[in-house]
């Protein structure tokens, strides 16, 4: 999986489709973010997740991760000027492990876990579950299908599986569909805390915690 080839397009084309409302769902938990010492980011693309959070004052720690060299540089680009304290790796998820020394408060993964099927999800929850202690947060954004049925129900899953396509084509994401991000939480045991929504539900911010 890589989005090399899609990084200098990324922020343009989720404009077409959704507006800001994809980066506004990334910092509709900001709080949850700047009280936090020590921050892991996982898959955060071109960096406007990280620079809002600078932005928005964090002196925290952060260790920023995502597979995408190109969109390394653009983060690193966005954010070279406001002084942070943020270490910048490119590794894909299954070869990455957090320093011995650092325990992460908050972990966040913005539209990340729906680039895999639901047997890899799991296995990274696994992984995330070994780096937290014990209030350690999980901020995830991504989309979920609304449970009415209609028309709304049917566009949004006609979209779901345009979008789903064309990153298995572009970007050779193993996702084959939406997975269910919520119950794979409640199933390792995951907590709660809180959710917020946009779009009838469509795209949605949780904050969990073991």
């Amino acid at each position: 999986m890589s989005f090399d080839r899609l990084a200098p397009h990324y922020e343009r084309l989720e404009s077409i489709i959704f507006g800001e409302d994809l980066q506004r769902i990334r910092c509709v938990n900001m709080e949850t973010f700047l009280e936090a010492e020590s921050i892991l980011l996982l898959g955060d693309g071109d960096g406007r997740f990280l620079k809002a959070l600078l932005d928005s004052g964090s002196t925290a720690k952060i260790i920023w991760v995502d597979s995408s060299k190109k969109m390394l540089k653009l983060a690193e680009s966005l954010t070279k000027d406001l002084g942070h304290n943020v270490c910048f790796i490119c590794s894909k998820i299954e070869d990455f492990d957090v320093p011995d020394s650092f325990v992460p408060d908050v972990i966040g993964a913005h539209f990340f876990l729906d680039c895999f099927s639901e047997d890899e999800i799991l296995v990274i929850l696994s992984r995330i579950s070994g780096w937290s202690k014990e209030h350690t947060k999980l901020v995830v954004s991504d989309f979920s299908i609304p449970k009415k049925r209609g028309l709304t129900t049917f566009i949004t899953k006609l979209l779901i599986w345009k979008m789903i396509l064309f990153f298995r084509i572009f970007a050779g994401i193993s996702a084959h569909e939406l997975p269910k991000i919520g119950q794979l939480l409640s199933k390792m045991r995951y907590r709660c805390l809180k959710k917020e929504t946009l779009r009838n539900g469509f795209i949605c911010s949780w904050v969990w915690q073991l």
